[in-house]
C-alpha cells in the first residue's frame, strides 16, 4: 500500500498504453511520461510499437463476435490468453527498450473488445447493456510486475452510456484551443468524430462514431483477395466505383444517418453486413467493390461532420495511411483541409495507445474522465479499474 500511496502522489509518471483495435492485427504499444493532470496534463511521447499478432489467435478471437457456438469457457480462457499475450508484448517492448519493470509506474490496457451491446434491453427484469473487452488487467499486473489499469468502458455504459467514443477525451485535454474550432476524426476499424467548438469545456464535446473506418474494407479485402488490408489503398485506386453497389450501401446502412450520440462496432459491420454486400455487387470486379466501399466510408465521415463545417480535419488511425480513402474525404470535404495529425507527439499510429496511458493516469489522478456529450452518459464517471502488480 506504500507504494501505491507514493504512485498517488507523484506528478509525473511514466506510462504505458497498450491495446489491439478491432482488425485484431497487432499489440501497440506506446511509452509516454505525464505530468499534471486533467487539463493541465503535459504529455511526452517517448516510443510507439507494434507486436503482430498470430493469425490463428486473430481468427479465434474475430471468431467470438460470429459464432453463437462458442462456449463460456472458450471466452474465459480466452480472457487469460489475451492477458499474457499483452503481457508478453509488454514485456518484449521494456527489453528492447533496456528498461525493467521498475522504470514503469503503470499500464493503462484496453483489452481486445469481443462485445459491445450499449442499447438497453431487458434480462429477467434487469437492464442488460453491456461491453466486454478481454485481456485481463490482473493477468497484465501478475506477469509484467506493473500496476495496470484496465477495463475502461464499462462504468460508463453502467451509466446509461455507449462506452465509446473514448479518444474525445484526449483531444479536448491536448487540443482543445480558445482561438478556434477543429474537427479530429480517428479511423480504425470503426470512424468516430471530435468536434471541439472554440472555448469548450468537457461536457460540450461533441463526439460520436460516424460508421465504418477501415472494418469493411478490411474484411472485404481477405474475401477477395486474401490480404489484410489495402495497403496504401492501392487496390481501391485501381478500381472504379460502382454507382449501383454504391447507392445499395447509402440505402442499406442505417448506422450513419443516427443522431449522435451513436456508437458502433462488428456487431454491426460484421458478417452480415460482409455478406449483403456481395449478394449486391451486380457483376463489379473485386477492386471496383473495394473502391465503392472505400468511397461509402468516406462518405459516412463527411455525412456526419458537414454539419458542423470545420476550417481543419485532422485525420489518425490506420485510415490516414490509406491514399484512396484520403482523396475521397478530401474531395467530400471541398475547402475544409484534411490532414494526418502529427501535433504535440500525436500521429496517426499512436494515437490511440497514448489515450489509454491517458487514462490510466487521470484515473490515478481522480479524474471522472468520460465525455457525456460524447456517450450518452448521464454523469461523468471514474473509467478503469486498478489492478496493483
Amino acid at each position: 500500500m506504500n507504494n501505491f500511496e507514493t504512485l498517488i502522489r507523484k506528478n509525473l509518471r511514466t506510462v504505458i498504453g497498450v491495446l489491439s483495435g478491432t482488425s485484431v492485427d497487432a499489440v501497440d504499444i506506446v511509452l509516454v511520461k505525464i505530468k499534471g493532470k486533467g487539463k493541465s496534463s503535459e504529455i511526452k511521447v517517448l516510443d510507439f510499437r507494434s507486436y503482430p499478432i498470430n493469425i490463428k489467435l486473430k481468427k479465434h478471437i474475430l471468431r467470438l463476435s460470429t459464432d453463437n457456438k462458442i462456449k463460456a469457457e472458450d471466452i474465459c480462457r480466452l480472457n487469460f490468453v489475451i492477458g499474457n499475450l499483452f503481457a508478453e508484448s509488454v514485456n518484449k517492448f521494456i527489453s528492447d527498450k533496456n528498461l525493467s519493470a521498475k522504470d514503469i509506474d503503470l499500464i493503462g490496457s484496453h483489452g481486445q473488445t469481443v462485445c459491445h451491446f450499449p442499447a438497453n434491453k431487458k434480462l429477467f427484469g434487469y437492464d442488460s447493456r453491456s461491453t466486454l473487452q478481454l485481456g485481463d488487467p490482473s493477468v497484465i499486473a501478475n506477469r509484467t510486475g506493473i500496476n495496470v489499469v484496465g477495463d475502461f468502458r464499462t462504468a460508463d455504459v453502467a451509466s446509461g452510456g455507449d462506452g465509446a467514443p473514448l479518444v474525445p477525451y484526449l483531444d479536448y485535454i491536448l487540443f482543445a484551443s480558445d482561438k478556434k474550432s477543429r474537427a479530429f476524426v480517428n479511423i480504425g476499424g470503426i470512424s468516430n468524430v471530435t468536434y471541439l467548438c472554440k472555448s469548450c469545456d468537457q461536457n460540450e464535446v461533441i463526439a460520436f462514431d460516424t460508421g465504418p473506418g477501415n472494418m469493411l474494407i478490411d474484411s472485404l479485402m481477405m474475401k477477395l483477395f486474401k490480404k489484410k488490408y489495402d495497403k496504401n489503398g492501392k487496390t481501391s485506386s485501381a478500381g472504379k466505383v460502382n454507382a449501383g453497389l454504391f447507392k445499395f450501401l447509402k440505402d442499406y446502412d442505417k448506422f450513419y444517418r443516427k443522431k449522435f450520440p451513436k456508437s458502433t462496432g462488428r456487431e454491426y459491420y460484421g458478417e452480415k453486413y460482409i455478406s449483403d454486400i456481395l449478394k449486391n455487387v451486380e457483376n463489379a470486379k473485386p477492386a471496383d467493390i473495394i473502391s465503392t466501399v472505400t468511397k461509402f466510408t468516406a462518405f459516412t465521415i463527411y455525412h456526419n461532420i458537414k454539419r458542423f463545417n470545420p476550417g481543419e480535419l485532422l485525420i489518425s488511425g490506420g485510415g490516414a495511411k490509406n491514399i484512396s480513402l484520403m482523396n475521397f474525404l478530401k474531395e467530400y470535404s471541398g475547402k475544409t483541409e484534411v490532414n494526418p495529425i502529427n501535433e504535440k507527439g500525436i500521429t496517426t499510429d499512436n494515437k490511440e495507445a497514448v489515450l489509454f496511458a491517458l487514462l490510466a493516469n487521470e484515473f490515478l489522478n481522480g479524474n471522472r474522465a468520460n465525455i457525456t456529450s460524447a456517450t450518452g452518459s448521464f454523469k461523468n464517471v471514474f473509467l478503469g479499474k486498478f489492478c496493483p502488480a
